[in-house]
């Protein structure tokens, strides 16, 4: 077996001990023109838990691009939860035009059960560049008893001159920002996670991260943030 089949042996093995799966701070270059990144929990015995937290970093080189992130979670047995946590961040460099979907979706179906979805998605982009963007939250809960549902999608496109990038530190404090909200929005109270959705204080703090880190010429900011 070559080195680097054994590191990714390894790197497979310990994400399916730990249960969580990403690149945790890492930056990849790439000459595809599609970059799809999907963070899914699905616990499927009763009080158990699933959790998934991945993350991707990556320099576009094609002359289109797509960027789609998705967070999904359900909880369909009783006292169980999911949690899944997403931050995908792309670099556009050659390309004008492209799309970028981010997507938050939680899902409960059971009693005394929780789900819940925190989807961050970064398209850095030049001047001049076209980008449709979609950014969605969807949280849903049916014919169940004491179950929650939490879906958050955050969603920035930045425009900077330069060849601006979040730091090594920045990374890790983006992940960690994401990981520390879904946190939050698992162990809230319905009322709690309502006041959330009508004021975005918790989501301030990614907002200057993204402001402090890249230093854009203009931002376009989109929250969308789903309780059920």
């Amino acid at each position: 077996m070559t080195v680097r089949l054994r590191v990714q042996a390894i790197l497979v093995v310990a994400s399916l001990v730990t249960g969580v799966t990403g690149t945790a701070g890492m930056l990849t270059f790439r000459k595809g023109q599609d970059f799809d990144l999907v963070a899914s929990a699905n616990p499927g015995v009763t009080g158990s838990t699933d959790t998934d937290r991945t993350a991707m970093f990556e320099r576009a080189r094609g002359k289109r691009v797509q960027a789609d992130a998705v967070a999904s979670s359900s909880a369909t047995c009783d006292g169980c939860a999911g949690t899944a946590a997403a931050v995908q961040v792309i670099y556009v460099n050659k390309a004008k035009k492209g799309t970028a979907d981010n997507l938050a979706n939680a899902w409960s179906s059971c009693s005394n059960c929780r789900s819940t979805s925190v989807s961050v998605q970064v398209v850095v982009v030049r001047p001049g560049a076209t980008l449709a963007v979609q950014n969605r939250a969807f949280a849903v809960n049916a014919a169940c008893s004491g179950c929650t549902a939490s879906a958050v999608a955050i969603q920035f496109v930045v425009v900077t001159s330069k060849h601006q990038m979040f730091s090594s530190k920045g990374r890790q404090q983006l992940e960690a920002l994401a990981n520390e909200l879904q946190g939050q929005l698992s162990t809230r109270s319905k009322a709690n996670r309502l006041a959330t959705t009508k004021d975005k204080s918790e989501l301030t703090g990614i907002d200057a991260l993204v402001r402090k880190e890249l230093k854009p010429l203009s931002v376009k900011p989109q929250f969308a943030v789903k309780t059920g």
